[in-house]
């Protein structure tokens, strides 16, 4: 997966010289979109906000992204440096989105595959997924459904071009130069299973704390906050959720915003310390990548 070069809004400064609780707070204050990015000459690790909000964090090793709780990755800085970068925010969706697929094809090179020939080969097989290339001038992502292309992006020097626009650089481009190429199908996540088993965990352990009365009284709180939710029903003392977009990304939206108001109201009830305390041992029963999609969320 590429890293593309945004913005720079903290050039390269020493980590040990960095109050990093009170860079974290300036960033979510100033609604930063981009990434943090900390070298410590054997480790990169990365922070991907949105809005302020930590989306993603991850480490990279020869290309390969792994992903980690943001405090994880915070207790083992020590050294080495930080900078920050601003990105348009449809390049931090693309890349929050390849970071939860597994590549089909991994840094093909132009110089031995044909792009066209491989789009052709990606319609043949009705792909659904993002083509990914780098280029020295730039990154480029095309969103496929069905084997055709649904978006386009071209995003250098700053500059972000979108749709048609977008489409028509890339096979300019691949014509003129050399690219790295990765193919990504869509990945298939349990967003939905997971959201499901933190909201009913934290419901069970609430009844044992506080009894059925105080639970269905609370139950009622949180349904007022999500009634105008998209895609989300409220039932008795469960979410129904059927109706919730079928693109992982939207659904991962609607999902964090329902356990937000879910951890908002148990704070409110139980105190910060036992819902995180509680929170942290329910996403310590879930695998990889959702117990980092919902742990970003404390």
């Amino acid at each position: 997966m590429f890293l593309p070069e945004g913005t720079t809004r903290y050039k390269p400064i020493n980590i040990e010289l960095v109050n990093v609780d009170k860079l974290l707070l300036s960033l979510e204050q100033d609604r930063f979109t981009g990434f943090l990015e900390f070298d410590t000459g054997d480790t990169r690790a990365v922070i991907l906000f949105e809005k302020g909000e930590i989306l993603r964090s991850f480490s990279m090793h020869d290309g390969s992204p792994g992903l980690h709780h943001a405090d994880d990755i915070l207790k083992e800085l020590h050294s080495g440096e930080v900078r920050g970068v601003m990105l348009p925010p449809e390049i931090v969706e693309m890349i929050a989105r390849l970071l939860l697929c597994t590549p089909l094809h991994h840094n093909l090179s132009s110089s031995f595959t044909d792009f066209r020939t491989l789009l052709k080969s990606l319609e043949a097989e009705k792909f659904s997924g993002f083509v990914e290339l780098e280029t020295e001038s730039g990154a480029y992502y095309i969103t496929m459904e069905d084997g055709g292309p649904r978006t386009a992006l071209h995003f250098s020097s700053g500059n972000l071009v979108r749709g048609a626009g977008a489409l028509e650089r890339i096979f300019n481009d691949m014509s003129q130069m050399q690219a790295s190429i990765s193919v990504y199908p869509l990945a298939s996540l349990p967003l939905t299973d997971a959201f499901v088993m933190l909201s009913q965990g934290l419901l069970s352990a609430y009844t044992d704390l506080k009894g059925t009365m105080l639970t269905q009284k609370m139950w009622k709180r949180l349904s007022s906050c999500v009634k105008k939710v998209k895609g989300v029903e409220v039932g008795h003392l469960e979410f129904r959720l059927e109706e919730l977009p079928r693109d992982p990304w939207e659904r991962e939206k609607i999902l964090k915003t329902l356990m937000k108001c879910e951890l908002t109201l148990f704070k409110r009830e139980l105190g910060e310390e036992a819902t995180h305390s509680l929170y942290r041992r329910l996403l310590g029963e879930m695998n990889s990548p959702m117990k980092e999609i919902f742990g970003g969320i404390l």
